[in-house]
C-alpha cells in the first residue's frame, strides 16, 4: 500500500512541480534582496509616486502556481471525482508556497506590510490558473504580466495621486472591497481548476462529447500500445 509520502511524490511527479519550485525560490530571493527597493519609472514613463518592488514581484509567484497546477501526464484520461479534494489541496499548497515566497521579504523590515503582496499573489494566481486551463500552461504567464504592465502604465489618473480601482495591485493598502474582489476571483479560478477535468476529460481516443452513439467507454480502444 502506498503511503502518504509516496502519494505526494507521485502527485508531484505528474505536475510541473520543479519549475514552480524554482520560480518560488527566485521570488523569495528577490523579495528578500529587494524588500526596500522602489521604482519610479518604466523607460520614459514616470510614475506619480514610486512603487515598491514587493508589489510587482508577486506576479512571478502567481505564474509559478499556474504552472505547478498543470498536469503533465501525456495520456488524456479522465480524472475520477474522488481526486477533487486532492486537486484542491494541491492548489492550496501551491498558493500557500506562493504567499510564503512573497512574505520572505518581511524579514528585511520593509515599509510595506505583507497584506498587499498576498493580495497580488492571489490575483495573479487566479489569472495564471485560468490561463493555464483555457490557453494552455505555456501561456499561463500572459494575463498576470499583461495586468501588471497595464496597471503600471495606465493605472493612475494623469497628474493625480492614487490609482484606479482596477489597478489595485499597485496600492500599498488593502481595503475590504479589494479582499472581496480578490477572493471572488480566486474562488472562481479554483472552481474552474477542479471542474476542468470533468469538462475536458477524454476516454480513450474520444472526448466525452465525441464517443460514437451506442458505444460504451469500455468498448473504446486504449490509446496505449
Amino acid at each position: 500500500m502506498i503511503g502518504a509520502a509516496g502519494t505526494l511524490r507521485a502527485w508531484a511527479g505528474v505536475h510541473a512541480t520543479r519549475p514552480a519550485l524554482v520560480l518560488f525560490a527566485v521570488t523569495a530571493a528577490l523579495c528578500l534582496l529587494c524588500a526596500r527597493a522602489m521604482i519610479d519609472s518604466v523607460g520614459f514613463l514616470l510614475f506619480e509616486t514610486p512603487v515598491s518592488l514587493l508589489l510587482l514581484l508577486p506576479v512571478i509567484a502567481g505564474i509559478a502556481t499556474g504552472i505547478g497546477s498543470h498536469n503533465t501526464a501525456r495520456v488524456p484520461l479522465p480524472e475520477p471525482g474522488r481526486l477533487t479534494p486532492a486537486r484542491i489541496a494541491w492548489l492550496l499548497a501551491l498558493t500557500g508556497l506562493a504567499c510564503l515566497s512573497v512574505s520572505i521579504g518581511q524579514m528585511a523590515g520593509p515599509d510595506l506590510p505583507w497584506q498587499p503582496a498576498v493580495r497580488n499573489v492571489l490575483l495573479h494566481t487566479a489569472l495564471a490558473i485560468t490561463a493555464a486551463r483555457v490557453l494552455g500552461p505555456t501561456l499561463a504567464w500572459l494575463p498576470p504580466v499583461a495586468l501588471t504592465l497595464i496597471c503600471m502604465l495606465f493605472g493612475y489618473p494623469p497628474s493625480e495621486p492614487g490609482y484606479y480601482w482596477w489597478a489595485m495591485i499597485m496600492e500599498e493598502a488593502v481595503t475590504p472591497n479589494q479582499w472581496a474582489i480578490t477572493a471572488a476571483f480566486f474562488l472562481a479560478a479554483c472552481v474552474l481548476y477542479t471542474a476542468a477535468p470533468k469538462l475536458t476529460g477524454h476516454i480513450g481516443r474520444f472526448s466525452r462529447q465525441a464517443i460514437p452513439t451506442g458505444v460504451t467507454p469500455t468498448q473504446q480502444k486504449s490509446p496505449l500500445p
